[in-house]
Formats: C-alpha cells, sequence, structure tokens
C-alpha cells in the first residue's frame, strides 16, 4: 500500500450479509437498545466469600479484556478504512469500541459489588498498543481481524454464554445477557471480514495467513486450561454468579472450537480443523 496515495472513498458495500445489517442500520431499523441492568438488585450478603472472590476475578479480568480491545478496534476501524474496505466493515467496527468500553464499565461495576469498595486494576500499555501498528498493513489487518474479531469474539460468545446459562443472579444474568449479544455481532464482523477478503488472497497470502492462525489456535486450549474451580462449599453460589470452573471452561471451548472456529477456518482455506487436531493438551497438573 502507497502510504502516500489519497484514499479513494465512495459507498461500496460488501457482497457478505453485512451490507443489509449496515443499510437497515443507517434506516434505524437495527438500532440495539442497551436494556439498564438492575444493579441495586445485587446481594452480596447472599454469597461467600469464596465464590465473591473468583467472581470479582472473573470481572476484573474480563474488564481488562474489554478496555484492551477499545484501543485495538480503533485501530482495526482506521485500518479499514485505510485500506478502502467496504463502507459497511468499517461502521460495524467503528461501533464495537463503543461496545467494548460499556462492557468495561459494566464488569469493573460488578466487580466492585462483588468485592464491596471500588475496585482498580492495571493494564500493561503494550497490551493497548503492540498491535496498533499492524492494523495499518492489509495482511496484518486480515489477522486481527481473524484473531480478533472472528475467533475471538467467537471465543468470548461461547464463554459467555455459559456464564450467562448458568447465572441466577438478578445482576449477573441480564449483564452477561447485555455483553453476549454484542459479541455475536463482533464475531460475526471478523467471519464476514474474511469471507470478502478470502476471494482476493493469492495462495502465497493465504498460505502465510494460516501459519499465522495455526499458531494462535494450538495456543487457545493451553490459554484456557484452567478455570476458576471453587471450593465445594461455595460451588453452587459462583455458578449462580455465572463463573466457570475448569471442566467447563474447557468444554465450552472444545465445543466452539470443533463446531464453529475450525469449520469456519476450514472454510476459508487456513486448515483450521487439522491444526486444532495438532494441538498439544495440557495435562491436569500443569
Amino acid at each position: 500500500m502507497n502510504r502516500d496515495a489519497p484514499i479513494d472513498i465512495r459507498r461500496t458495500l460488501s457482497e457478505t450479509p453485512l451490507a443489509d445489517q449496515h443499510d437497515r442500520t443507517i434506516r434505524g431499523e437495527l438500532t440495539r437498545a442497551t436494556r439498564p441492568i438492575p444493579w441495586q438488585e445485587f446481594e452480596r450478603a447472599k454469597y461467600p466469600e469464596a465464590a465473591l472472590e473468583l467472581a470479582h476475578d472473573l470481572f476484573l479480568r474480563l474488564a481488562v479484556g474489554e478496555y484492551s480491545a477499545v484501543a485495538l478496534f480503533a485501530q482495526i476501524t482506521s485500518g479499514l478504512a485505510l485500506t478502502q474496505a467496504p463502507i459497511d466493515f468499517v461502521a460495524a467496527a467503528a461501533r464495537v469500541s463503543t461496545d467494548e468500553i460499556r462492557h468495561a464499565d459494566y464488569c469493573l461495576r460488578m466487580a466492585a459489588l462483588c468485592a464491596g469498595h471500588d475496585v482498580t486494576t492495571q493494564i500493561p500499555r503494550e497490551a493497548l498498543s503492540s498491535d496498533m501498528p499492524s492494523a495499518l498493513e492489509l495482511p496484518h489487518l486480515d489477522f486481527l481481524m481473524l484473531k480478533y474479531a472472528a475467533v475471538g469474539e467467537t471465543l468470548a460468545a461461547a464463554l459467555l454464554t455459559e456464564c450467562r446459562r448458568r447465572a441466577r443472579d438478578a445482576v449477573t444474568r441480564p449483564l452477561f445477557t447485555s455483553i453476549v449479544s454484542d459479541e455475536v455481532h463482533h464475531a460475526r464482523l471478523g467471519w464476514y471480514y474474511a469471507a470478502h477478503r478470502a476471494q482476493q488472497w493469492s495462495q502465497a497470502e493465504r498460505q502465510q495467513l494460516a501459519d499465522r492462525v495455526a499458531d494462535f489456535v494450538l495456543s487457545i486450549e493451553l490459554e484456557f486450561w484452567r478455570g476458576r474451580d471453587a471450593p465445594q462449599e461455595a460451588a453452587e453460589a459462583a455458578n449462580s454468579l455465572g463463573v466457570l470452573d475448569s471442566a467447563t471452561q474447557r468444554r465450552v471451548i472444545a465445543n466452539v472450537m470443533t463446531t464453529e472456529i475450525a469449520p469456519g477456518l476450514d472454510a476459508l482455506g487456513l486448515s483450521g480443523s487439522a491444526t486444532w487436531a495438532m494441538r498439544q493438551r495440557a495435562s491436569l497438573s500443569a
């Protein structure tokens, strides 16, 4: 890409279902209303400290991930604009950052409720900036969209859907419901973009991308191997708050990789199933 060349701006839409969604969104037909979270209904005294500590850790880590995504998707949006992607992709990516900062706010607020006081957490600066320059080069942009939007948001949606399924708390259940509904849209953006770009990849570009994706896919199971295991006396309470134990988390990851992510990568010619089959399983003592 010639960095000095002017950017051609025209109303070009992709050939994916996102184009129709974009038109309907512009017309105001698909505006996603955010339902209020009933924060005042949280009853901290109902739960043992062990369960509250696990939930506090869960929501703090979610807050870090969501906050980190704000900067990343802002840069991805710039990359899409500067590489002259169809305008529906640019618009959808721009909405992701807005969603993610709301999610970060929700999770920080929930972590504070679990702790019983205001909370502060830290994000290494490199976590916010390490991938940002890469978004300005088309091959790197393709990888970032696959890693963070297609695969990453699909993983997030699967895990948070399971959190919602087991949550019985009056606050955590609608909180998970709200976040999951957004993550599904973010994942679709990634897969639609990849399907659009796949038609333009040369064999060399496809192979290079497959190699980079393989390194990422091979690390997923190990990354999510450990959940948050509550002591027996606090397990039911932790479930009610939406905390996932290790066995459940592993099952969710294996299922979404096998039924959604690996087949999706296969359809793009990126050998997802073969890569997933080659992964090294973690031992229970790892």
